[in-house]
């Protein structure tokens, strides 16, 4: 009988450990499906920013995440917009802009939006995702990278992969034209 030595036993355990852990920290991807209903307020917009809802190429390679920028724009777009209800803010039920002082996750969405595109990504990586908080429908900005999709929230100033962010999904702005949306059907590790 053939004993292992234990720093050899050791690596061997943890391999078969890894084998188990590794989906968890492998990178996520939101999960597509078939185009599904525009919000109204990005209607709106659309009407108003026609060159931000047309068809657009997302055939180009995925950056790297670049998680320092992420947060310091997350975090100072957070600071820099006060939370207000489009009603009070604009007398309307609904308007979308990224630019103002004042609003709603909308707008702070597409204020961060403006500022990645600033710095070097691209309108196909930066995608206004529409879902559900807990408390209320809630719409965030979902950045594409080659390391997995990343959740920029206005409500928290860390930015977090969409395996643990405090949301459910339900659509997401399609990569390839900025004024359709699709519905979110999961999440997987096979990237888009």
């Amino acid at each position: 009988m053939t004993y292992m030595s234990a720093p050899l036993f050791l690596l061997a355990l943890l391999a078969g450990l890894f084998t188990f852990v590794s989906p968890s920290l492998a990178s996520n991807w939101l999960k597509t499906g078939k185009e599904t209903s525009r919000p109204y307020g990005h209607v709106d917009y659309c009407a108003r920013h026609a060159s931000d809802c047309r068809s657009r190429s997302a055939a180009s390679a995925l950056p790297p995440a670049r998680l320092a920028l992420l947060s310091k724009v997350n975090v100072s777009v957070n600071r820099a917009i006060k939370p207000v209800a489009d009603k009070k803010a604009f007398g309307r039920k609904e308007y979308w802009t990224g630019r103002t002082r004042m609003g709603d996750c909308e707008d702070y969405a597409l204020a961060k939006r403006a500022k990645l595109m600033s710095r070097g990504f691209k309108s196909s990586q930066l995608l206004l995702t529409m879902g559900h908080n807990g408390r209320e429908a809630h719409t965030v900005l979902v950045v594409r990278t080659r390391d997995g999709d990343f959740v920029l929230d206005n409500l928290y100033d860390d930015v977090k992969p969409v395996r643990s962010a405090r949301m459910s999904f339900r659509k997401i702005q399609a990569p390839e034209h900025g004024g359709r949306w699709l519905k979110i059907t999961g999440k997987t590790s096979k990237q888009p």
